[in-house]
């Protein structure tokens, strides 16, 4: 894919970060990615952070549904500690296989999936390939891919979906961009913008990274992927006061999930399921066992 090169070049001769108690690099197909695992026998529920977000963001979910359930959180490649890799090219496909292939790695043959905004159509591709291996879905800000390109025609900088030039944009104003991000994505109102952009910041910092030039150009060659779920229960959380997604119709995902539950947490942004933790690990727990 045009561009992607640069993101690998930057990073393909980077040291991983020193990982803590719980962390560990899973080697896939698509590059080492960075996991957290909780461990145990409970019933296994997978979650990803919608970048700018890093592991770190997720730390307070995962601690409240480890309560439950054994947590499995991870790094997409390009994002945080997960480097991007010339193999992984953003696609469905990709971001499909990769889930179901750190399930293989992990012995773990039944997931319920906790992905949000472009996240969630690796969640609903994994679904379609492998149903058997998919329990419930949760999503959140996560429309119909049809309305997540209009979506990104608004809110990506227009140098970012330029070839090259995007990946070389991104590389030089990641800080800037993950910022002015946050103003957005969040309520007015949050007292959690400063710590949210403050984490993100620090994980870019300490060598992290956040390719979303790469990101946009990948998931545009899905345009006229077909993506269809039935027999899968799947559960839209929509954060009512996210400013980036004002223009965006949460129904639009029943295009590809027609049974889909929505759920709309009027006060909350990009992030409901992080802004709002107790209520939506209380939804979670109504709904699997």
């Amino acid at each position: 894919m045009k561009g992607n090169f640069i993101d690998n070049m930057r990073f393909r001769w980077r040291a991983p970060l020193q990982l803590d108690d719980g962390y560990f690099y899973l080697d896939t197909d698509y590059g080492k990615i960075r996991v957290l695992d909780t461990k145990g026998n409970k019933p296994v529920l997978i979650n990803v952070p919608d970048g700018p977000n890093v592991i770190e963001h997720q730390l307070s979910l995962v601690k409240k549904l480890s309560e439950n359930y054994r947590v499995i959180c991870f790094e997409y490649p390009g994002l945080g500690f997960s480097y991007p890799d010339s193999k992984y090219d953003y696609t469905f496909k990709s971001g499909s296989n990769l889930l179901v292939q750190l399930m293989d790695s992990l012995n773990i043959r039944k997931a319920t999936l906790i992905f949000s905004c472009s996240n969630g159509f690796y969640a609903l591709q994994a679904a379609s390939d492998y149903p058997e291996r998919i329990k419930h879905i949760f999503l959140a800000q996560t429309p119909s891919f049809q309305a997540m390109i209009q979506w990104s025609e608004k809110s990506i900088p227009a140098l970012l979906k330029v070839p090259v030039v995007g990946q070389l944009t991104n590389a030089i104003f990641v800080k800037q961009l993950v910022s002015n991000w946050y103003k957005y994505a969040l309520p007015k109102n949050s007292v959690d913008r400063f710590e949210y952009s403050k984490t993100a910041i620090t994980s870019l910092t300490k060598g992290g990274c956040f390719c979303l030039s790469s990101l946009v150009h990948g998931l545009k060659k899905d345009y006229n992927t077909p993506l269809s779920l039935q027999k899968i229960p799947t559960t839209l959380v929509w954060g009512g006061m996210d400013f980036t997604h004002r223009m965006t119709d949460k129904k639009s995902l029943k295009t590809h999930v027609e049974n889909c539950e929505i759920i709309e947490f009027e006060e909350c942004g990009h992030f409901p399921e992080l802004e709002r933790t107790k209520d939506f690990t209380q939804m979670i727990k109504e709904r699997i066992t």
